[in-house]
């Protein structure tokens, strides 16, 4: 009964809240609705890009064209090298190009559709009319392109929930909303396949056929769902309306790689590479070892799909109740558990199905947990930095490829030492896996691998500290700098300003009441609610205490001093950049670290030394007779007349315009882009000479508007009276 009265309750707010978000959430559920449907078709696209993608365990280039272990490795580590310059491109493009429609949402389309045809011509090329060495070509020029397209539709679908909401929890609802609904894609289409391949392969999974039937199908009814996506989803980043969207290259990377956190969850993936190695076990049970029938592995394929719902609907209350750490490290304990046990139990394809059904539920967690996880350490990053950063953490995840590229070579050399490569004595030389013997001993040497690799992968989150409670108070944190920068530019709305203050005065009251002792609870066998109502007010408390912390900043003694350094920088103007004495780094290396206040003082002010040096050598490189200047009103006008002859551009050829206005329009984007591409590079001198008076200038200011309480609390009253 009360599940039925929760079910018609929940309907009821779909209803109520279908356009308009609930309180305390920012996502309708027409939006929330529009980005999980989309996903099933995103991640019909992902799965096409991702059994064409090189990488060292792709049956695809490697059993069905017949490329070599060793020399699809080589290829992989070129498309990593190659991957570099397009992921900083990416990131730049996603930081800095300002798009009406937001961050990631433009890119969907734009980087989705030239996705599915690049794969779609990739599985029609007949290799077996080319020569081996033209089949290599053909292989990295296509991959060339999915690194660049299909990364950027990925991050962009991914990340888009990262500023749909600046809610953590509602974040991972929806993450696990969507993730019950996109797992059904690959269910079906692995459902399919062997069907398919039943029909017009003889039962070969790894056929072309049977890709050249499914992809192009699979392609335009995945495209058509990323259109609901684009048209119905809505950005939503807490920075003050005034902001300028514009970050430096290197000034992010520097932000980026100071993150902790970041490392932390890289860590992570690079021990446990090992992980996925069992990815393929199934399929080669029924593909050499024939446990069972076309058919059966089509219900396999769905019986093991159904795994993730039971996950992905458990994710958001475990994460809830234990948090983001404790569900990680758990999770990853489990799948240590699971992954061995296929190891005695592998003669049994059915055996083997239900260890990896378990395994399944444990990486169904970590599919809901990732993209949470993510979203907080951006939160984090533009609290700790003042940036709004994504697309720089891509960027810095480059430091990863190096060690992917030697980690990847693992799997080769294991295949490689199991008779799996050119000239083994086979027509294919994935054929040596139908001798029992051989395939029986591979599975078990990649069942041993992948438990290291989860264990391994468990490691670094037991010093993951980001607590949902952390994560709550910085939301509200760069809500309060939001409206203090936006009062200080005029534009601060009545709004915005209400909600911020409130949150304010909630967090003095929480203060004042505060924290309940939740053991003497205990001890006096206190019942649930109370004890619940008790932890939940002490988390507030803990918010509250950030929450003031950060609005007495300009009280600390860290604070002070900086704040001296940023007047004394921005008194002496961007003509006294070229003096700024270089000996500063070695005085504030010098500064005591005893105390945590001293440490911070100490490393505030190297960085803000090392940031003169860097300020200094730029001008005197850039602007040797010391006048330092640059025309920051034309160069926005500039860009937006780029942007306008692009968006015209666009729509042109959408429109199917006239062919002289459209070699009108690409005749002007061309001479705009040779002037934008000069005004990029005098813009970007211009910004490192200038880094450090930007940067004092900033603090100057952000102290300033602190500075200017009184009179938001002013207005804020008078509001509330006239309201009464």
């Amino acid at each position: 009964m009360n599940v039925f009265k929760k079910g018609v309750s929940k309907l009821k707010d779909i209803k109520t809240f279908w356009n308009e978000p609930k309180k305390g959430n920012y996502m309708p559920y027409k939006e929330i609705f529009a980005y999980s449907v989309g996903g099933f078709g995103a991640y019909s696209i992902f799965m096409v890009a991702q059994t064409l993608l090189l990488s060292t365990t792709n049956v695809i280039i490697g059993n069905t064209i017949g490329i070599q272990p060793m020399h699809i490795y080589v290829m992989y580590l070129l498309s990593v090298v190659l991957n570099i310059p397009l992921t900083m491109l990416r990131a730049n493009m996603v930081d800095n190009v300002r798009y009406r429609g937001g961050k990631y949402r433009p890119y969907l389309l734009r980087m989705g559709v030239p996705t599915v045809l690049i794969s779609v011509l990739f599985v029609f090329t007949p290799y077996g009319s080319v020569a081996y060495i033209w089949r290599c070509i053909l292989i990295f020029i296509y991959n060339f392109g999915l690194q660049f397209f299909y990364n950027f539709f990925y991050d962009a679908y991914e990340n888009l929930i990262y500023v749909l909401s600046p809610n953590s929890q509602e974040r991972t609802n929806v993450t696990a909303i969507k993730s019950i609904i996109y797992s059904f894609s690959p269910t079906v289409i692995n459902f399919v396949i062997p069907l398919v391949a039943g029909k017009v392969a003889g039962g070969n999974i790894y056929d072309l056929t049977v890709y050249r039937c499914l992809f192009p199908i699979i392609s335009v009814f995945g495209v058509a769902l990323i259109i609901l996506v684009y048209a119905k989803t809505q950005e939503k980043i807490i920075v003050a309306k005034s902001q300028p969207m514009k970050v430096k290259f290197m000034d992010a990377l520097r932000e980026v790689a100071k993150n902790k956190y970041f490392w932390i969850i890289s860590l992570a993936g690079w021990l446990g590479f090992l992980e996925t190695c069992t990815f393929i076990v199934l399929q080669w049970l029924y593909n050499y070892a024939h446990l069972c029938t076309p058919e059966q592995y089509s219900l396999i394929t769905v019986f093991k799909g159904t795994a993730y719902f039971f996950g992905m609907v458990i994710a958001p209350f475990a994460i809830k109740k234990w948090g983001k750490k404790k569900v990680l490290i758990a999770t990853n304990i489990f799948n240590v558990l699971f992954l061995a046990l296929v190891y005695p139990l592998m003669h049994s394809i059915w055996t083997v199905l239900m260890c990896m059904y378990f395994n399944s539920i444990a990486d169904s967690f970590i599919i809901i947990l990732t993209p949470a996880i993510q979203a907080d350490i951006r939160d984090y990053q533009q609290y700790k930095s003042g940036e709004r950063i994504d697309g720089m953490f891509g960027a810095v995840a480059l430091i990863g490829s190096f060690v992917t590229m030697a980690t990847s070579s693992v799997l080769p050399a294991v295949y490689e030492k199991y008779g799996i490569y050119q000239g083994n004595g086979y027509e294919n030389m994935y054929d040596v896996l139908y001798d029992l013997p051989t395939l029986y001993r591979l599975v078990g040497v990649l069942v041993i691998l992948s438990a290291v690799g989860a264990a391994l992968n468990a490691i670094p989150y037991f010093f993951y500290d980001l607590t949902e409670t952390k994560q709550k108070a910085i939301v509200k944190i760069l809500k309060i700098r939001a409206m203090f920068e936006d009062y200080g530019n005029g534009v601060l709305k009545d709004e915005d300003m209400k909600g911020t203050m409130l949150l304010i005065k909630e967090a003095k009251e929480s203060i004042a009441g505060g924290k309940e002792d939740i053991k003497a609870l205990k001890a006096q066998k206190a019942d649930k609610k109370t004890i619940k109502a008790a932890e939940l007010k002490n988390e507030e408390y803990e918010e509250s205490l950030m929450v003031m912390e950060e609005m007495e900043r300009f009280t600390r003694e860290d604070s002070i001093a900086r704040l001296e350094w940023a007047k004394r920088i921005v008194a002496n103007g961007l003509q006294g950049i070229p003096y700024i004495d270089e000996s500063e780094v070695e005085r504030a290396k010098a500064m005591p670290k005893d105390t945590a206040m001293e440490k911070a003082k100490r490393k505030a002010s190297i960085e803000d030394a090392k940031l003169g040096v860097r300020s200094k050598l730029a001008a005197n490189k850039y602007y040797p007779d010391g006048k330092i200047e640059f025309d920051k009103k034309a160069y926005d006008d500039l860009y937006d007349e780029y942007n306008l002859v692009m968006e015209e551009k666009a729509k042109l050829l959408k429109e199917k315009g006239s062919k002289e206005d459209i070699e009108w329009i690409k005749i002007k984007q061309k001479e705009i882009t040779v002037i934008m591409k000069k005004a990029n590079e005098e813009r970007e001198r211009y910004l490192q000479a200038t880094a450090v008076f930007a940067a004092a200038e900033k603090y100057v200011r952000w102290a300033e508007n602190y500075a200017r309480f009184g009179e938001i609390r002013e207005k804020y009253s008078a509001l509330s009276v006239d309201a009464s």
